[in-house]
């Protein structure tokens, strides 16, 4: 993403990550992290937000720290 980003030195971050102009090559970075993300979460399938990446997470952290769900 650091290497996308630097594709356009004079915008701040604000503008890199505004929906409306964030370039497209960004948003691919970004998915392609998110998906390397979940495989490392232990996700059988890619997941939609953030809100399933942390269910996912504290599901495994009370698995490991052998807790009740």
């Amino acid at each position: 993403m650091i290497d996308t980003r630097a594709l356009h030195p004079g915008r701040s971050l604000a503008d890199h990550y505004n929906p409306l102009t964030m370039d497209p090559a960004l948003v691919k970075a970004h998915d392609v992290l998110d998906r390397e993300v979940d495989r490392a979460f232990g996700a059988s399938r890619r997941l939609a937000n953030e809100r399933q990446r942390l269910e996912l997470l504290f599901q495994s952290y009370r698995a490991l720290t052998n807790e009740s769900a």
